[in-house]
């Protein structure tokens, strides 16, 4: 069971290297298709969040998940290390999902086990469930987590983001076809 003062810590930790530390490549807020902005570590704590409240999943492997989700923009994203304290099992999973962009992420993600690909369909259906994207990235962003989603099933069912990731992937799919998909504010022509 994760211990709570931990945990509260790495949330901090991330919450400062996302905020203090970004990497000019990156940014401190995610921008909405409305224009709202969000810190960006609240992508990683949503992750980090729903992928603990997916209790079909063994704790072991729930609660390692969830601590690298927390930490798994911060090499991409910020100039901060991995703080030493963490486990080897969540080192191992953030490296695993750790790349320089997203042609490499999909191929190098795609060639690990399927605990890398569970960690990795919370990220990609966090970023469809806040519709974060530009819209020319939705084909590749959908084929990728149909993918993850086809793994995660077969390996440990019908889990709650396996869920949530089949029907956003099906409306995203829709929107795609009927040239719908939201336009991101820095996209959209006045």
């Amino acid at each position: 069971m994760i211990d709570y003062k931990e945990y509260a810590q790495y949330v901090t930790y991330v919450a400062e290297a996302h905020q203090e530390h970004t990497l000019p490549t990156a940014k401190a807020f995610r921008t909405f298709p409305g224009g709202e902005k969000n810190p960006y570590f609240t992508h990683c704590l949503w992750c980090s969040t729903m992928m603990l409240l997916d209790t079909q999943l063994p704790e072991r492997l729930r609660d390692a998940g969830a601590i690298a989700l927390l930490f798994h923009d911060v090499l991409e994203d910020t100039s901060q290390p991995l703080p030493e304290s963490l486990p080897s099992d969540v080192l191992r999973l953030v490296k695993d999902m750790t790349y320089n962009n997203f042609a490499e992420e999909v191929v190098g993600v795609l060639s690990k086990n399927h605990e890398v690909h569970l960690v990795k369909l919370y990220d990609k259906v966090a970023t469809l469930y806040d519709a974060g994207l530009r819209s020319f990235r939705y084909p590749e962003w959908l084929d990728f987590t149909e993918k993850l989603i086809e793994s995660v099933e077969t390996h440990y069912g019908q889990l709650n983001i396996v869920i949530l990731g089949k029907q956003l992937a099906k409306k995203y799919r829709t929107m795609v076809t009927d040239g719908e998909v939201p336009k991101l504010p820095s996209e959209i022509t006045l």
